[in-house]
């Protein structure tokens, strides 16, 4: 039996394994994560805000753009929404089953997807050497994949809009391509951080394609769904609780968010400035200063993103941007768990098509390989507190970041 035989059967054999595992710790968890989404849809279908949280009003519970009700509505099936006692929780759903398998095919199909999409959207020397790569970066991603999924998360779901969103742009078809953009930031706002991508990669002509997305996608479904009124209002809501918040604060303890599943660099900074449990923080500096120091870190990373897009015109090396910027949505929001770094598989692909390139310097393969290994082992280890708590798998990844940002503008 071949190599390449043998490689495919464990590849198959490992991924059916881990799959059903994980179907079977769903249906144990009851779809934990996934109760938000469907506390959203019947909040939002009773025309009630899905931001409100009566177990805790500083912190809402559901923190999407009002149209991910939509998204998640026909995966509601049999599920209805107990009514809390006072100060319950308002998570509190029967029925569920039907729900979290519904949703866990959908993540599954969305991987699957989103890895024929990388196919086409990163091209390797070859088919064969593709289907290669993406198997190996798919069972190097598998523990934070699989936690995604057991979590009944929706990163993933994101990323096959997002990956969507970038084949649509790079064939030229714009606006289907801010449909998909919109979709995913519907889901996961962060990705906000990609319209400098296109903006830059299409010389401005994205804006106006995705201004009409916006309106699609945020306006005019949403409003056909809910009515104009109740749209505006959740969508107001949506700003002033998830968004503002963090967004337009003036201080670090305004969006204070340091509990150790928060792997982003705001949260990393924060921890070492800013010592203590979750009621007794102590500062080292003021917050105010905290606050200026991710602004200006986070505004030179966005800043040198950007450059390396614009420099950047080597077909070689045009894939590695994808991941520069998902990077960035990893590392810039104040809050990010560790199993959004699910998206790994992205990152690995994109070395592995880059350094199986005969003509790429040998320098940047051995620099990227090496950031790539680091970053390997350091998911392996988040589980360990102490490394959790320094947020290594944060800081690794900006050195896989600085690795692609390197190669792009050499």
């Amino acid at each position: 039996m071949t190599k390449p035989a043998i490689f495919n059967i464990f590849f198959w054999l490992t991924v059916s394994v881990a799959v059903i595992v994980t179907g079977i710790s769903l249906s144990m968890r009851g779809g934990r994560d996934l109760k938000v989404g469907l506390y959203g849809v019947d909040q939002v279908f009773h025309g009630k805000s899905p931001y409100e949280n009566i177990s805790d009003m500083n912190r809402p519970l559901f923190r999407y753009a009002p149209g991910m009700t939509i998204l998640q509505y026909p995966f509601m099936l049999m599920s209805e929404k107990v009514e809390p006692a006072f100060y319950a929780d308002p998570l509190s759903f029967k029925y569920m089953l039907p729900s979290v398998f519904a949703w866990y095919l959908a993540e599954l199909m969305a991987v699957a997807l989103s890895g024929l999409i990388l196919l086409q959207l990163i091209p390797s020397p070859t088919k064969e050497e593709g289907r290669r790569n993406l198997k190996i970066s798919l069972l190097l991603a598998l523990p934070f994949l699989l936690y995604e999924l057991a979590n009944s998360q929706n990163k993933l779901i994101a990323l096959f809009f997002l990956l969507a969103a970038l084949l649509l742009f790079k064939e030229k078809r714009t606006f289907f391509s801010a449909v998909y953009f919109c979709l995913a930031l519907t889901v996961y706002s962060p990705l906000l951080v990609f319209i400098l991508y296109f903006i830059l990669k299409s010389r401005g002509r994205f804006i106006l394609s995705f201004i009409a997305g916006v309106f699609i996608i945020f306006f005019l479904v949403p409003s056909a769904v809910f009515g104009i009124g109740l749209n505006n209002y959740l969508l107001g809501e949506w700003f002033d609780r998830a968004i503002m918040p963090f967004s337009a604060a003036a201080s670090y303890v305004n969006y204070l968010d340091l509990r150790v599943s928060n792997q982003s660099l705001p949260g990393a900074i924060g921890r070492l400035l800013a010592p203590g449990g979750t009621s007794n923080f102590h500062y080292l500096v003021s917050p105010v200063f905290i606050h200026l120091l991710i602004r200006a870190f986070s505004a030179v990373i966005v800043l040198l993103s950007c450059i390396a897009a614009w420099k950047n015109s080597k077909e070689i090396s045009q894939g590695l941007l994808y991941p520069v910027f998902l990077m960035l949505a990893l590392m810039l929001p104040q809050y990010c768990i560790y199993y959004t770094w699910a998206w790994t598989f992205v990152f690995y692909f994109a070395v592995l098509n880059y350094t199986g390139r005969a003509e790429a310097p040998t320098a940047g393969k051995k620099f990227l390989l090496a950031a790539a290994l680091a970053l390997f082992i350091s998911t392996c280890l988040v589980f360990v507190p102490l490394l959790k708590s320094i947020s290594l798998i944060s800081w690794v990844t900006l050195v896989l970041w600085a690795a692609m940002v390197k190669v792009s503008t050499s």
